[in-house]
């Protein structure tokens, strides 16, 4: 199947479209950079800042589920939901912001556990996924990824130091990454050249 010279033009209009917030993208790359190293000096600030976003997740959610209780309107299937199963999740949720914010080391804690949890369950799967798949490396990835869970689980002290690296490496890997597309967007918004120029 080929590509028209009409798609190619489209492409390039929706990328140029993109590229005319390239500085953007920049902007987001230099500040996952900065992000990542800080956590990376200070754990203790990066642990903080993880736990504030979670917590305002969370209390962003209780509001809008309070605030939807008492309009006592349908959800997005239409259907009318019990305003007091809403009201529950609004203040659950809420509660539980609280805590994040009020006890961060038992919140800490308890997202490690969480994690860990979760890579066992996944690992699990992946197990099973690659012995009827007859694939090894997925097998093994989810052997691993069990044996994580684990270890997370046991020592969630360690864990949470290793979870706190894991994050201000993948803020550096992404920031990298969006300074790489934000140059490439911008050389893209200064080409006056290309299958859309004259769009």
């Amino acid at each position: 199947m080929s590509v028209t010279t009409d798609d190619t033009a489209g492409r390039f209009a929706a990328i140029r479209a993109l590229a005319g917030g390239w500085w953007l993208f920049l902007l987001r790359g230099v500040v996952g950079i900065l992000f990542g190293i800080v956590v990376f000096l200070a754990p203790g600030a990066g642990l903080a800042v993880i736990l504030a976003f979670l917590a305002a997740w969370l209390a962003v959610d209780g509001i809008a589920s309070l605030v939807q209780a008492a309009r006592g309107g349908p959800d997005l299937t239409g259907r009318h939901r019990s305003r007091t199963w809403l009201a529950l999740d609004g203040v659950a949720s809420l509660l539980l912001a609280a805590v994040v914010l009020f006890m961060p080391g038992l919140s800490a804690i308890t997202l490690v556990i969480m994690v860990g949890a979760w890579a066992m369950a996944v690992g699990v799967l992946r197990i099973v996924l690659g012995w009827r798949a007859g694939d090894w490396a997925m097998g093994l990835l989810g052997a691993l990824s069990v044996l994580l869970g684990i270890w997370l689980i046991a020592a969630p002290g360690p864990g949470l130091l290793a979870l706190i690296w894991i994050v201000a490496l993948e803020s550096i890997v992404m920031g990298v990454l969006f300074l790489v597309f934000g140059w490439r967007l911008r050389r893209v918004a200064n080409d006056p050249h290309g299958p859309a120029a004259a769009a």
